[in-house]
């Protein structure tokens, strides 16, 4: 796996854990006594939410040419592309259903 691979596949999850930040950092900081951190993020995510699902599926988008367009997969590249899309999606399921009240 080299650096453009790997730097793709943690800037779609970065960036997709900025764009939850709103829902799902609460949740992980505020126990860990960042509450100040919390609120700061849950309002910069609401504030750029769809910059930031767009930046994420582009760096989805990049991860995935790296890995099938070029022909150049091995394993552990493709354990960690698909890893990724899954945190990534997790993150958009988790957004949507906090948005509909459903959690």
């Amino acid at each position: 796996m080299n650096l453009r691979e790997k730097l793709t596949s943690c800037g779609a999850v970065f960036s997709a854990f900025l764009m939850s930040g709103c829902c799902l950092g609460p949740l992980i900081l505020i126990p860990l006594g960042l509450s100040g951190l919390a609120g700061t993020l849950a309002i910069f995510s609401i504030k750029y939410q769809l910059f930031l699902k767009i930046m994420t599926l582009l760096f989805l988008g990049v991860s995935f040419y790296l890995v099938y367009g070029r022909k150049r997969k091995t394993k552990s590249t493709v354990i960690t592309l698909w890893t990724t899309t899954v945190l990534v999606l997790g993150s958009f399921l988790f957004l949507e259903l906090v948005e509909r009240g459903l959690i």
